[in-house]
C-alpha cells in the first residue's frame, strides 16, 4: 500500500506553489484524524451507513494528495456498503483503511517539512 503521497496532481494544479500545497497537507492532517476516529466509532458500533459516509467523504481528499490506492479501497468499502453488505469482511476492510490512512501521517509531515 503506497503511504507517500504523491503531490503531482497538487504541483499541477497550484503550479507548484509550496504555500498552497503546505496549505493542503496541514489541512489533512487537521481534518483527517476526526475522520479517522469517526470510522472508529463506525467500526466499533457496526455502523455500515457511517463507515460507508466517511469512505465517500474521504475519496477526493486522497486523490488530490496522491494517496490513489487508499482512495481505491474507500471506493471499494464505499461500493459494498452501497449495494447494502453488510459483511464483516468490510469491518477488517474498514480497520485496514483506517489503520493506513494513520500511518500516512509521517509521511505527510514530512513533506510539510521538506517544503519548508
Amino acid at each position: 500500500m503506497q503511504l507517500v503521497p504523491d503531490l503531482t496532481f497538487l504541483k499541477q494544479i497550484s503550479d507548484n506553489d509550496m504555500d498552497f500545497i503546505k496549505d493542503v497537507l496541514a489541512t489533512f492532517l487537521d481534518e483527517m484524524p476526526k475522520d479517522m476516529e469517526a470510522l472508529n466509532t463506525a467500526i466499533e458500533h457496526e455502523n455500515f451507513t457511517d463507515i460507508g459516509k466517511i469512505a465517500h467523504k474521504t475519496k477526493s481528499t486522497l486523490q488530490t494528495i496522491g494517496l490513489l490506492e487508499l482512495k481505491e479501497l474507500a471506493l471499494t468499502i464505499e461500493q459494498a456498503i452501497k449495494k447494502g453488505s453488510t459483511e464483516p469482511m468490510l469491518l477488517d476492510q474498514a480497520k485496514s483503511f483506517q489503520q493506513h490512512i494513520t500511518q500516512t501521517y509521517p509521511h505527510i509531515q514530512q513533506q510539510i517539512n521538506l517544503s519548508n
